[in-house]
């Protein structure tokens, strides 16, 4: 059966997307282990998803080959059954692609915050939108006795336990609930983390992007109706296939942008900065240190720059640059927070020598 009516632009969509989600995704791969030494639970949720929905993708290609996207009468009876059946494969690989990668998103996030409660909110949704993920994932197929009936009109249906509609509509619902809320949430509990100024914007405004994820949601959500009109059912459901892709993919491109920002540094940082830069490179271990040359300020022990008096070189200073999280209340010192980890990764020493001997004044 050649492929016809929404059959072509299915597979273009979904192929495209499938595309810019595998490069986003190896971008953010290649971001955490070779530039910033550390490949965490999030990042192989996000290769599972993508492993789901390369499935998804490859299952709604076959169908359409036997007619998803094309009118019942259009095609034989044989056909009809065929692609009805792969579909519903489809819709079950994508049904746990869209519960991963929501939840690769949480555990980005949990990376980072510190306190309990916020944790709690995304343990939360994690378990709520994963079990509705896949509660929707097995009633593709338990929805009705015996299963084949579901594609096959032959096979006369005895008893339908499980309202499909309604099933795809509260997951929907609460996936699109999910884009929202995680486009928000990091404006809230971030702001006030000790964190890099540019990092705290880099995460919650690419995080933000979520809604245009929740809006394809929304948009999906709207059309459910079709799952129940079984007579052109193949044709019907072209257009939530689509946005279902769309908002898998917006999904995984808005959780790698903020992993990508050293990456971008790395490539673009030192071209497009006025200040001079320098750059050491560790051989030993791939990792890059890149900072800017000045002279010690007495804000510094603010921010875990330390001043260290060198007793082997006269008139000479070493700075001790880290990030110790300092404590107004108690003066006391706090983990410090690293991107991807909660303890100080590397610390590098640089010696800077005066030419008249003598440190300037603080």
């Amino acid at each position: 059966m050649p492929l016809g009516g929404k059959g072509p632009t299915t597979i273009a969509v979904l192929s495209v997307e499938l595309v810019l989600a595998a490069v986003f995704i190896a971008m953010r791969f290649y971001t955490r282990k070779v530039m910033k030494g550390g490949v965490g639970s999030d990042d192989y949720l996000l290769m599972v998803t993508w492993i789901f929905q390369a499935l998804f993708v490859a299952f709604m290609i076959a169908s359409s080959v036997y007619g998803f996207g094309q009118h019942t009468t259009d095609i034989s009876a044989e056909d009809v059954r065929m692609a009805t059946k792969i579909e519903i494969i489809g819709q079950f690989s994508v049904s746990l692609a869209m519960g991963l990668s929501k939840t690769s998103v949480a555990m980005f996030l949990m990376r980072i915050i510190v306190a309990a409660w916020h944790k709690a909110i995304l343990w939360f949704w994690i378990i709520t939108m994963m079990a509705w993920s896949i509660l929707l994932g097995i009633s593709c197929f338990a929805q009705c006795s015996p299963v084949e009936a579901i594609w096959d009109a032959r096979i006369k249906i005895k008893t339908c336990p499980i309202n499909l509609t309604t099933i795809a509509f509260i997951m929907c619902s609460w996936s699109a609930a999910m884009d929202f809320f995680l486009a928000a949430f990091p404006w809230v509990v971030l702001w006030n983390l000790n964190m890099q100024r540019k990092e705290k914007i880099t995460i919650c405004v690419s995080l933000s992007l979520g809604v245009l994820a929740g809006i394809c949601g929304v948009v999906r959500t709207s059309g459910l109706e079709v799952l129940s009109q079984t007579a052109d059912y193949l044709y019907a459901t072209a257009d939530s296939v689509m946005w279902t892709s769309s908002e898998l993919t917006i999904t995984i491109i808005c959780v790698s942008i903020p992993v990508l920002r050293p990456l971008w540094i790395g490539l673009f940082g030192g071209i497009m900065s006025s200040d001079r830069y320098y750059k050491h490179s560790d051989g030993s271990n791939g990792i890059i240190t890149i900072g800017r040359l000045r002279k010690a300020k007495k804000t510094d022990t603010e921010l875990g720059l330390d001043t260290i008096p060198r007793p082997d070189v006269k008139d000479t200073h070493t700075t001790a640059i880290g990030t110790v999280r300092r404590n107004s209340e108690t003066g006391s010192s706090e983990r410090s927070i690293l991107r991807d980890s909660q303890t100080i990764q590397k610390v590098q020493e640089f010696t800077i020598a005066y030419e008249n001997g003598k440190a300037p004044k603080l």
